[in-house]
């Protein structure tokens, strides 16, 4: 779809859309970066200078009236009558906020692109009104572009730390220590750190443990997710190097994150 930048005569209206094969998602150090691309058809008009300067920001709708921002926006472009410039627009995005995309989504992606012009050069009035761009990513797309960021995104998209609410504060408050300790090399500490908050979630999920007698078929719902939560405390244990076995083992880094996201997950199911 095709709006219009109305700047006053002798300027006119200048056509400006997005490109929709230009929405990527790319892989950026600790973050995401969004990529979207303009096409501005400029008209014949020498009045107006030799540089458009855009700015704006990208929303995502959450409701008929409410938004929320993604990211904003500026840059100049070229005036050049009867050219048609494609500038690069590119927004930095958190896994949370990827998540939050996804969580949100029903169907394809619905964003809004606001964009504001000035032709500081121009012998006319600089200035026009914003245009608003609004424009959808179809679902297949979207996917396929989650799915090239690689696993590292599709395990926080399955597994967001839990929100640090009532009556769950405590048990977060555990799993903050352990990054905290993660982050100084403290591996045991950080695997500790997720046993308290496995112990929390035995004392108030309200899952019984299985009778030893009974079979691992006849086991309920609850008793098989008792049982989960049963086994990552075993597996956190090890960190205590309390007897023979557990004394020689050494856990990875890599190990403390999985332990971590595991707890995180089961956390979730805790009201």
């Amino acid at each position: 779809m095709i709006d219009q930048l109305r700047f006053a005569d002798p300027v006119g209206p200048v056509a400006i859309s997005l490109r929709d094969p230009s929405f990527m998602l790319l892989r950026s150090l600790g973050a995401h970066t969004l990529h979207l691309e303009l096409d501005i058809q400029m008209p014949s008009a020498p009045e107006a200078g030799q540089v458009l300067l855009l700015q704006g920001r990208l929303d995502a709708p959450l409701s008929d009236e409410a938004f929320a921002l993604l990211g904003t926006f500026q840059t100049a472009v070229p005036f050049t009558p009867g050219r048609v410039e494609r500038p690069d627009l590119l927004f930095t995005l958190t896994g949370p906020q990827l998540r939050a995309l996804e969580e949100r989504r029903s169907g394809d992606l619905r964003l809004e692109l606001e964009v504001h012009a000035v032709l500081p050069q121009a012998s006319c009035y600089a200035g026009c009104s914003p245009v608003t761009l609004y424009f959808q990513v179809p679902e297949s797309r979207w996917i396929q572009q989650l799915e090239s960021l690689g696993p590292t995104l599709g395990i926080e998209l399955s597994v967001p730390f839990p929100a640090g609410d009532e009556p769950r504060q405590e048990a977060v408050s555990y799993l903050r220590q352990a990054q905290r300790r993660l982050r100084n090399g403290d591996v045991d500490g950080a695997l500790l750190e997720a046993r308290r908050a496995l112990e929390f979630i035995g004392e108030n999920s309200g899952w019984p443990m299985p009778a030893t007698s009974k079979l691992k078929d006849q086991r309920t719902q609850d008793e098989r997710w008792a049982w989960i939560r049963k086994a990552l405390e075993d597996q956190t244990s090890g960190a205590l190097h309390k007897d023979a076995v557990t004394k020689a083992f050494s856990y990875s880094r890599t190990e403390a994150e999985t332990m971590l996201a595991m707890v995180a997950a089961l956390l979730r199911l805790v009201d």
